[in-house]
């Protein structure tokens, strides 16, 4: 801590702050993580607010949470966010979602975290019941707290986290335990298998379970601190906790990392193409090192179908580069799989640089994965908003040190995630459409875009999350709202609210596109109106903006206003309002400006955009 101290001495409480920031994603020592959060405490009064999300979660559960709230808050900075925790009391979770005047309910959380320990469970059946009551009383225990978590969720308007239940590290009943309906373990197997199937969609499954388990239940179970305090987990385990929590916490606000750089030469395979040759390199059966490496390359597979985008970047010739993915037959991967591909002697930052522009995405998208130490110190230098994953030097190590790290995790799955890379490799195609054709209206009309514009509908509530929490460039206002506030303006009766879906002839884009406002006799408020990168500059802001008018048309509206907030990334929405006719009201200190548009004077713009009912 002793940089920390020089910061102090020389009063840069800015450059202190952000590097308590730092250290606190990389600590894991219980020690190191508290010296942080008084450092956090004591900084505190030199600095400005800061500029992250204000969020507010809730701490409740059947065990005590006062250990975790600070090192909660320390990671939710981390982040990027601006807390508030607040903590309910022991065993009060009851109380806290079911009573109007809780505490809960007057802090009015965005995110209620459900810590939950099998320690606190004290009406276990008897170990000899019958399979039929044992399934009984689990079946009870899992409506029971899906009757508060729906209690919670329509008095607070909030998203809800839940643990699983962890094993208990105790085998009274031996190896007899699979055989016996009522064993505590298998009970709990069988709780967390109904809590998985039947919870809600603004439910979140904090896979506890999975955690302890890897890090074995010895150690996250402390039966001392539960007897003095009710604590659910030992100290050194609560630090793991707090960083998976806050990570699952941050990815419903900010979204989470998409985009895996991958390095070749020992990273993908054993050895190195360019001078072994394709026969030459370690990658298959028969052979440790071989095996590490597919192993390695199925976990990639893995995350890649879960909407993790893959690409290379490698230092070498193309022709090499590609060689092992089409002559090998152990390879998991293909060129498939990957969205982009850069394979040169440039210096790798250059090459992520260009393979963020080629996508469109933030650089704080990625996650940089190579073997060589020295490039990933470069990138760390250079590129420090890419995520760097630092390897040993044996493979086999590989899938498990880049799953602790955690950069992927995501509250919820979409449609669009499944279909991701091969989205951006239709964009591929349509640059290359567009590169050939003789003018960009040539090119526009000769995409055959289809557009299909509804209000919210349930089905999509996961997927427009997801867009408002993570979009960035295209981004008017960059507020992040949470499932259950989406869901709320979807219900309402006062909003008007709006998502694009859009096909082309290369394929589904997908839903690309949210906006919402609100209304107050006669005039429309917009709140949110943002669009994927992905589909920039293709006339979709007209098409909507056509859209928009027209309903409000329809409900009496004859003025819609909007704001514009800058932020460092949503520069390309500056002067969108301008764009589609709006006049300026207000320009505020802080930049952010006014916007008014009278209905009666709109006039639709053409788009080479096709309405269509579904495609």
């Amino acid at each position: 801590m002793d940089e920390l101290q020089a910061l102090w001495d020389a009063e840069d409480w800015p450059g202190a702050a952000r590097r308590v920031r730092e250290l606190a994603l990389e600590a894991e020592d219980y020690t190191a993580v508290m010296s942080l959060v008084r450092w956090r405490k004591r900084l505190a009064p030199h600095l400005a607010p800061t500029d992250g999300n204000a969020v507010r979660v809730a701490l409740l559960g059947n065990a005590t949470t006062e250990f975790l709230a600070p090192i909660v808050e320390l990671l939710l900075e981390a982040h990027g966010l601006r807390p508030s925790v607040h903590l309910g009391g022991y065993d009060t979770l009851a109380w806290e979602c079911l009573q109007p005047d809780s505490g809960t309910a007057a802090f009015g959380p965005d995110v209620i975290a459900v810590v939950q320990s099998p320690l606190g469970i004290q009406d276990w059946p008897a170990a000899t019941a019958a399979e039929r009551d044992a399934g009984a009383w689990a079946q009870g225990r899992v409506d029971g707290l899906l009757s508060l978590f729906e209690s919670a969720h329509a008095n607070m308007g909030c998203d809800i986290i839940a643990d699983t239940l962890h094993r208990l590290p105790l085998r009274p009943h031996g190896s007899l335990a699979p055989r016996l309906a009522a064993d505590r373990n298998r009970l709990i197997g069988e709780m967390n298998r109904q809590l998985a199937a039947r919870a809600p969609d603004y439910v979140v499954l904090h896979d506890v379970d999975m955690m302890s388990s890897v890090v074995g239940l010895d150690r996250w179970v402390d039966y001392r601190w539960w007897y003095q305090a009710k604590q659910p987990m030992s100290f050194r385990s609560g630090i793991e906790y707090a960083r998976s929590l806050t990570r699952l916490i941050a990815s419903i606000f900010r979204g989470s990392r998409k985009c895996l750089v991958l390095d070749l030469d020992n990273t993908l395979w054993g050895g190195v193409v360019g001078d072994d040759g394709v026969s030459g390199l370690a990658v298959g059966a028969g052979n440790p090192v071989g095996e590490a490496f597919v192993a390695f390359q199925d976990y990639l597979k893995q995350l890649k179908d879960r909407g993790i985008i893959l690409t290379v970047c490698s230092k070498n010739e193309l022709d090499n580069a590609r060689a092992p993915f089409t002559e090998l037959p152990d390879m998991v991967l293909s060129l498939d799989d990957f969205a982009a591909f850069r394979a040169s002697w440039d210096p790798k930052p250059d090459n992520i640089r260009a393979i963020a522009q080629d996508l469109n995405i933030g650089l704080d998208a990625m996650v940089f994965v190579d073997d060589n130490p020295a490039e990933r110190a470069i990138v760390r230098q250079l590129l420090p908003e890419v995520a760097v994953v630092e390897l040993t030097d044996d493979p086999s190590d590989y899938a498990r040190i880049l799953d602790a790290a955690g950069w992927f995790e995501v509250p919820r799955l979409s449609q669009e995630d499944t279909l991701r890379t091969q989205q951006y490799q239709a964009n591929t195609q349509r640059e290359e459409l567009r590169s050939s054709a003789d003018d960009y209206g040539t090119y526009l009309q000769s995409l055959e875009q289809r557009a299909v514009i509804r209000p919210f509908e349930d089905r999509h509530l996961d997927r427009i999350t997801q867009l408002v929490n993570k979009t960035n460039q295209f981004n008017l206002t960059t507020r992040r709202e949470n499932r259950s506030a989406i869901e709320a303006r979807m219900r309402g009766d006062n909003y008007l609210t709006a998502y694009v879906r859009l096909g082309d002839r290369f394929g589904d884009n997908g839903l690309i596109s949210v906006w919402y406002g609100h209304m107050e006799g006669t005039v429309l408020e917009i709140e949110q109106w943002l669009m994927s990168c992905r589909v920039f500059n293709r006339g979709i802001e007209h098409h909507l903006m056509n859209y928009v008018a027209e309903q409000a048309k329809s409900h009496g509206i004859d003025r819609v206003c909007g704001r514009y907030i800058p932020t460092a990334k949503n520069k390309l929405v500056a002067d969108l309002y301008e764009r589609l006719g709006f006049t300026c009201t207000v320009r505020h200190e802080d930049g952010s400006t006014d916007w008014e548009l009278a209905l009666a004077d709109y006039r639709p713009t053409t788009t080479f955009v096709e309405s269509v009912e579904d495609y």
